[in-house]
């Protein structure tokens, strides 16, 4: 199996660094994902072989058909493999299919890959194949919980005294679990999808799906939401028409928090001191924003722009290492309670600097006084942190070639420079150059996925288990960013 080549010019690495890009930028970033996740199933299928795991004979099979899609319908393929549950399922799986020991794994007990359910692969292939349009059966042991996904779709769940094995059918008609359609109800629940003008397309599901039961959307849950979310993407549409570009290239689910939740699911990370939702992004689910609804449009229009930065950072640090490997040390945080360390000091400037970049414009959108004051305020505030953290991590040494780069970007677009678009795009073609002239070579040419079993990304062996299981082992990749 060969993965694309990825490339990425200087000049997007630097309109990224600046906290834009577009939507281009935005697609280079999901490609590699794709060629990312790709290469973890890849390892997965052969980690289940060494380790003669009961699913292997049925995953062997399933990423046969994987690739028989990929070549007869290469966008329907895309699509699932990027989809945020699909990315973080197969993160933790390849995670915990690791040896015991092994990856940050604990050393005693029976290993956590009897935990392991690489039998998912069949409901993921089957939604492909739902996407493609293209009829395929395939048989999967019964998941714990007797429910399952399918990525994009919705979610089955069987009787309790489902049989061990089921088999699904995509067909011309629809999908079918052991010969019964589909149908809305107790078995099938759809994922909601939440559709608005200038291309958004979001599913209402829960990120963690794939590795758990998950609590399906109602409707009237869903409705709650659209009317929640349409008055803050029509103000990014209409007012910050950049910001909603990305955000509807990036974001392809938003996984709802019960109201007033103290934090999010499965992290101890405390909310940000003084905020109005909480939300939060994860490091192996790129392309999705954990959201607590109910906030009035400026405000959740603010968050998913927050978001959205973390989830383009998440992803950029996939392809260039931005922290040199150090101790753990902590500092304060301007925007939370508590110290932080530097890997998420630098994930909120970089979300903090694209935040100050919404304030500044939206002052000029503010027709009431209070509105207008609450904009200066938040405008200053972001930007008197986001200094304070750009100097902090400048003055250290555990910045990265491409990490000074990107820190020293978002500290001249916080420094003295209010008027500056964070975008770049009113930077002068001298300023380009001569900030290009200092993009690292390994910068202006980024290769992070090649070929058979490797990629040729920042940890070299056996393509994504180091990169990907590292961060699922250890639990980084479980909790939310800054």
């Amino acid at each position: 199996m060969w993965t694309d080549r990825h490339v990425m010019s200087a000049g997007t690495f630097l309109s990224l660094a600046r906290g834009g890009g577009g939507p281009s930028a935005v697609r280079t970033l999901l490609a590699a994902q794709y060629s990312r996740n790709l290469l973890t199933l890849r390892e997965l299928v052969e980690r289940c072989a060494d380790l003669d795991h009961p699913h292997t004979d049925l995953v062997r099979r399933a990423w046969g058909l994987l690739g028989e899609l990929r070549r007869t319908a290469p966008g329907a393929v895309r699509r699932v493999l990027t989809y945020p549950s699909v990315s973080a399922w197969a993160a933790e799986t390849l995670a915990r299919l690791a040896p015991v020991g092994h990856l940050g794994q604990d050393s005693t007990g029976d290993g956590p890959h009897a935990a392991a359910w690489p039998a998912m692969l069949g409901p993921v292939v089957a939604a492909a194949a739902r996407q493609a349009r293209t009829p395929v059966a395939i048989g999967f042991p019964t998941p714990p919980g007797s429910a399952f996904p399918l990525p994009m779709t919705g979610h089955v769940r069987l009787a309790p005294d489902a049989p061990a094995y089921v088999e699904l059918a995509v067909t011309a008609d629809g999908v079918t679990v052991d010969g019964v359609p589909l149908r809305p109800g107790a078995q099938w629940w759809p994922a909601p999808r939440l559709h608005a003008g200038g291309g958004l397309d979001l599913r209402l599901d829960d990120l963690w799906s794939l590795s758990r039961p998950a609590t399906p959307v109602r409707p009237d849950e869903a409705a709650r939401w659209r009317m929640s979310l349409a008055p803050a993407w029509r103000l990014l549409a209409t007012h910050h028409r950049e910001y909603a570009a990305e955000l509807a290239a990036a974001i392809s689910m938003v996984m709802p928090l019960p109201p007033g939740a103290p934090e999010l699911t499965g992290s101890g990370v405390p909310a940000e001191a003084g905020a109005a939702l909480i939300s939060g992004t994860f490091p192996v689910g790129v392309g999705c924003v954990a959201l607590c609804g109910g906030g009035e449009a400026t405000t959740t229009a603010a968050t998913l722009v927050h978001e959205l930065a973390h989830n383009k950072l998440a992803a950029l640090e996939n392809l260039f290492p931005l922290l040199r490997p150090g101790d753990d040390v902590r500092f304060p945080a301007p925007w939370r309670v508590g110290p932080r360390p530097l890997p998420a000091l630098l994930q909120g400037l970089y979300a903090h600097a694209c935040v100050a970049r919404f304030w500044l414009r939206q002052q000029h959108h503010e027709a009431r006084p209070d509105g207008l004051r609450r904009a200066r305020t938040e405008f200053r505030q972001a930007r008197s942190a986001c200094r304070e953290v750009a100097e902090l991590l400048l003055a250290g040494d555990r910045l990265t070639p491409p990490g000074q780069l990107l820190v020293e970007q978002l500290h001249r677009a916080t420094t003295g420079q209010a008027s500056v678009d964070t975008t770049g795009a009113r930077s002068t073609t001298r300023t380009h150059s001569t900030v290009a002239s200092r993009v690292p070579a390994g910068t202006r040419d980024a290769t992070s996925t090649t070929g058979t079993r490797g990629a040729t990304s920042t940890t070299g062996t056996r393509g994504t288990t180091s990169t990907t299981g590292t961060r699922g082992a250890t639990g980084r990749a479980c909790r939310p960013v800054a």
